[in-house]
């Protein structure tokens, strides 16, 4: 079930477990922010230093749980010097290891502790202060979750238009009720994330988790993001690449709810 925000809201391998600080316990984290991290040197200090003000403002208990997967910049470096200054953010991946923007925030995800997991890219594109109104008024309006949409994508025409595309092929072949399937930024239920299966180890993993929820019925709330332009780095999508593994992604998916409703097997 899926419902609209007024306007105003403007294949995984198992994974070894890491230490987890001392002094944050399951129990005293809220919200928790889940990222995977590849090649980010020039924008990643500026954004998790704005995500660890966000939370102080709100005065929200949160944590930050990062992936670095296999950079090869100096991104892991920062993320050690932010780790030792921030006790509630966390680097959790395997440095040398490249595996993809799925695998990556999935190891992210199993590593959350808080009530809500919020998934975002590490590029500065999002914020989480679309999210303020949402996590002040949780507890009077709990959900299983928050899907944001774009209001407008800062990308180049052939992105926005393969996008849009995108958009209408998921909508005609899983009935999905969204305006963008495929939206990074999210605010989930911990316990309803984490029990997913997701198997995308690429960019697919937003629209597979979008597709999943719907499949399952949860309770979904829109709600508007704005999305930035870059201000350092490269994005890492190769445009036709990523489209080509998309369209067999979205094809193997459609194949494995169909069996999953026949119940021949136990989750989709």
């Amino acid at each position: 079930m899926l419902h609209l925000l007024p306007w105003k809201w403007a294949g995984i391998t198992p994974v070894a477990k890491h230490e987890r600080a001392e002094d944050t316990t399951p129990e005293t984290v809220r919200i928790s922010v889940a990222s995977p991290v590849y090649n980010e040197a020039q924008t990643i200090e500026e954004t998790v230093r704005g995500w660890v003000h966000f939370f102080e403002r709100l005065g929200v208990p949160g944590e930050i749980v990062l992936c670095n997967d296999g950079s090869d910049d100096t991104t892991g470096d920062i993320l050690a010097r932010l780790s030792a200054q921030f006790p509630q953010v966390r680097d959790v991946g395997e440095p040398n290891v490249n595996r993809g923007y799925g695998y990556a925030i999935s190891l992210a995800i199993r590593e959350c502790r808080g009530d809500y997991i919020v998934t975002i890219d590490s590029d500065g594109q999002f914020q989480l202060e679309d999210l303020t109104e949402i996590i002040q008024a949780l507890d009077g309006a709990p959900r299983d979750g928050f899907v944001g949409y774009r209001v407008r994508k800062q990308d180049s025409f052939l992105r926005v238009l393969a996008d849009r595309c995108l958009n209408l092929i998921v909508r005609m072949l899983f009935w999905v009720r969204m305006r963008d399937t495929n939206c990074a930024l999210k605010m989930l239920r911990r316990d309803l994330l984490q029990k997913l299966h997701l198997e995308s180890n690429g960019y697919p993993f937003p629209t597979e988790v979008n597709i999943k929820l719907n499949a399952l019925g949860a309770k979904l709330t829109e709600f508007p993001v704005q999305h930035l332009e870059r201000t350092g780095g490269q994005s890492k999508l190769k445009l036709w690449r990523t489209g080509f593994q998309m369209l067999w992604f979205l094809v193997y998916l459609r194949m494995r709810l169909w069996v999953w409703r026949k119940k021949i097997i136990r989750e989709p």
